[in-house]
């Protein structure tokens, strides 16, 4: 047993890594009381007046009460191994600009808890790029891979809960989705390029393999490029 947890620990990407030990031990925290959860929650007054910058980065590390729900989103964050295998900055790249965007959500629909809407993003990412995996619920219920975020909001309002986190992770992951791969598919440009100086201060490794790829498309010109997307009505 502890043979098998310790090569599913071992074989966990590095952010993975962080997001769920920061999660667990933030959350854990919370609920035993070692830290007050008022101060981990977004409140931008806090932010902006007292500069209390730390609320931006706890606001996506706790997850409120400890539950079979909470337990849900740590496994839902082992999506990276699926879908950003081998890109850590690319995989980087894509948090910083989902947790920007349900940052700015904030303004508009007050929200002080974002862990869940990160979590959603994340699974609506991996949901477009893999939309016919079969998955099932409770009771036998069986859908494909696509609707598990809208499956996600159902449940959350069957369970007595807004769903609105879950909506803002879905508006963030299609952004990311839309500019990272629709439009270099159709248009043959990436606006959402990985800048390079996450490549090479994260793994320069990919940096040569973005350097050649760039020197490639040059010599070329311009392509379609992005990973391979079935378009359905």
């Amino acid at each position: 047993m502890s043979s098998d947890l310790e090569r599913w620990w071992k074989d966990l990407p590095v952010l993975t890594k962080y997001l769920f030990v920061g999660s667990f031990g933030v959350t854990l925290a919370a609920n035993f009381g070692l830290l007050s959860p008022y101060s981990l929650v977004l409140i931008w007054p806090k932010i902006i007046t007292e500069f209390q910058l730390w609320r931006l980065v706890t606001c996506f590390l706790f997850h409120g009460k400890l539950g079979f729900p909470f337990l849900i989103h740590m496994l839902f964050l082992s999506l990276e191994s699926e879908i950003f295998n081998g890109r850590l900055s690319d995989y980087v790249w894509m948090q910083v600009i989902t947790c920007s965007l349900l940052l700015a959500s904030t303004l508009i629909l007050p929200s002080p808890i974002l862990g869940m809407g990160l979590i959603v993003s994340l699974i609506y990412y991996w949901s477009r790029k893999n939309p016919d995996v079969e998955m099932s619920l409770m009771f036998g219920i069986r859908f494909k891979s696509i609707y598990f975020p809208w499956v996600l909001c159902a449940m959350s309002l069957l369970m007595g809960g807004s769903p609105l986190a879950e909506l803002c992770g879905i508006v963030a992951g299609h952004f990311y989705f839309f500019f990272e791969d629709i439009i270099p598919r159709t248009k043959g440009y990436r606006l959402l390029q990985t800048p390079a100086f996450m490549y090479v201060s994260i793994d320069p490794a990919e940096y040569n393999s973005y350097n050649r790829g760039a020197q490639q498309q040059a010599t070329r010109g311009p392509t379609f490029t992005g990973t391979g997307y079935t378009l359905r009505g």
